[in-house]
């Protein structure tokens, strides 16, 4: 894994937790950050993906 990859797979971690932070705020009743969250969570285990190859 190259240092661009591991540093994509941080800020994802960090937009990911962001991100549920935001839908815990709303209750879990934002439609846009569970779709947000839960495009962050593929990207971030593709990435995942790619380090294990």
């Amino acid at each position: 894994m190259h240092c661009d990859d591991k540093r994509m797979m941080f800020v994802l971690k960090q937009e990911i937790e962001k991100t549920w932070n935001l839908l815990k705020e709303s209750d879990f009743s934002d439609q846009k950050s569970i779709t947000e969250l839960n495009e962050l969570i593929k990207e971030y285990f593709e990435y995942k993906k790619m380090e294990s190859v």
